[in-house]
């Protein structure tokens, strides 16, 4: 089976050496290659590029942002995961805005490192553990003052997707709580996003939080 290419892209070279270690041994996955800057990131993908790009969002002279923009419009075909020490909202939707499919803290653990790469390999999005918790904190306050616009032409089914989609579950899990595929799962959630007018699963938990379709 051929294995799925991984490059990571960071400036600390101590940071890619311990995200590196988790993938020694992989049958799935395999580290391709290594870059610290920009500017050499580029360069390689004109010869190869990987199948996964993991970024890290604060790099010197070109930014991790504006590396993912540059990559998701000229390779289209490589998901770009940001790796980040930053948790904030901001620097999240900037990501997502570029092209990322996946936002990872640095501290990531192995077990959930590996779980990401799945995710993002199957076609969703992942962001860790910690990240999610801030999105949930970020919009708390203002599920508490009461600014909610509960949106009523959603329907039950539509609303039990979001519901699940926000607590974390994969399109094949959501599949299994509800007795119905995951493909008929993304046809929901591809439905939801248009009646909505939003562009990405954070902003289907942003939706969640401020219409009291989960509680914290």
């Amino acid at each position: 089976m051929k294995k799925i290419t991984i490059c990571i892209t960071d400036d600390h070279k101590i940071v890619a050496d311990g995200i590196s270690s988790y993938l020694i041994g992989n049958e799935k996955y395999e580290l391709r290659s290594y870059t610290s800057s920009g500017q050499e990131l580029l360069e390689k993908l004109k010869k190869r590029q990987p199948d996964i790009l993991l970024l890290d969002i604060n790099l010197p002279g070109i930014s991790g942002l504006n590396l993912a923009k540059i990559v998701h419009k000229e390779y289209p075909g490589v998901k770009i995961v940001m790796l980040t020490s930053s948790t904030d909202e901001k620097s999240l939707d900037e990501s997502l805005k570029a092209g990322a499919v996946g936002y990872l803290s640095k501290d990531i653990t192995e077990e959930e490192f590996l779980k990401a790469l799945d995710k993002v390999v199957g076609g969703e999005n992942y962001f860790s553990t910690g990240i999610r918790q801030t999105v949930f904190n970020v919009f708390a306050e203002k599920v508490k003052s009461g600014n909610r616009h509960f949106d009523d032409h959603l329907s039950e089914r539509e609303i039990e997707v979001i519901k699940l989609i926000a607590e974390g579950l994969s399109l094949r899990e959501i599949g299994e709580r509800l007795f119905i595929s995951a493909r008929t799962v993304e046809t929901h959630k591809k439905n939801i996003l248009g009646k909505l007018d939003l562009h990405s699963t954070v902003d289907l938990v942003k939706y969640a939080i401020l219409n009291g379709i989960i509680t914290l």
